[in-house]
């Protein structure tokens, strides 16, 4: 395998069944950046442990969503053998989430599961907001992989911290964790305010001003998720600006903004037109705050 562990997944778009629709929908995994997810191969369609697994997802898929994660299902059969089975074997009448029908190869070949004769090994990828793979595990076709195990460790992925073997949520960590380098280096893009600087976000038309602290565990990997946006045009408008609360430098804005006593989670998105505060998004997915601005917007219009 040539993909490795601290390194962007692939860009690829693939088309996927989804239970309910039509028509394949397009699946792209940077189109996916600001979302942790979760990605498992499996050899093939109408098999004997490939539904174990499948049903498994499909019953932690709640908890994979609590968790702010995208699940994906994945195979080298077609959308219509994928529509086959997904609708005819009560198994797998609970599948919600999308199963790429990866029928070119091109996803299995990319993330290093394909086989000679054309299937995919049971390959688990666990990517994080900025596009980089955080966890690999790859199975050999006859022995199914835990799904538990998977959501535990993306547990302990999203805690930003050092987690002791066999942790569970819950259980004291043994500490923060630095950043990944990746992720250090791209939430740079975004620029700090101070009290004195304040009015870089004030005199914009519109702006969004990011509260974070020094040790909030999500907030790089939520800053780097607004950089992507940032970088695919799509927060074009907006002045977008971060403040540290924990720093010298936040202490008049703290005193003078009382509404911060009912900010209970970290980081904290408010959204600025001429001056004046009009929304606030508590929430650390860049994908979710794009569809809150889609609502926030009209109803402060």
């Amino acid at each position: 395998m040539t993909l490795r562990v601290g390194k962007p997944a692939p860009e690829t778009t693939v088309e996927a069944y989804v239970r309910g629709e039509p028509q394949p929908r397009p699946v792209s995994l940077p189109a996916l950046r600001g979302q942790w997810v979760v990605l498992f191969f499996y050899p093939e369609d109408f098999t004997f442990v490939c539904p174990t697994e499948i049903q498994a997802f499909a019953r932690l898929h709640d908890q994979f969503l609590a968790e702010q994660a995208v699940v994906l299902g994945a195979s080298t059969d077609s959308y219509h053998c994928h529509k086959a089975w997904f609708e005819t074997d009560p198994r797998l009448q609970d599948v919600a989430y999308p199963v790429i029908a990866d029928t070119a190869h091109a996803l299995a070949e990319a993330f290093g599961v394909l086989r000679d004769d054309g299937m995919a090994l049971r390959g688990t990828f666990i990517i994080d907001p900025t596009g980089v793979v955080r966890h690999v595990q790859v199975n050999d076709l006859d022995v199914g992989r835990n799904v538990d195990e998977t959501l535990r460790l993306l547990g302990a992925f999203r805690t930003g911290e050092r987690c002791p073997a066999a942790w569970a949520p819950g259980q004291e960590t043994l500490g923060k964790a630095p950043p990944p380098a990746h992720i250090v280096a791209e939430a740079g893009a975004i620029a700090r305010v101070a009290d004195e600087t304040m009015v870089e976000v004030l005199e914009a038309e519109q702006a969004m001003l990011i509260l974070t602290k020094s040790d909030c565990g999500y907030c790089a990997a939520y800053q780097a998720g607004i950089a992507g946006l940032q970088a695919r045009g799509e927060l074009d408008g907006f002045a977008v600006r971060k403040l540290v609360l924990d720093e010298r430098g936040a202490t008049r804005f703290k005193r003078d903004n009382a509404w911060l006593t009912d900010v209970e989670v970290l980081p904290y998105t408010v959204l600025y037109r001429r001056g004046q505060r009009i929304a606030g998004f508590a929430g650390s997915s860049a994908a979710y705050l794009r569809e809150w601005l889609g609502s926030a917007l009209p109803a402060a219009a």
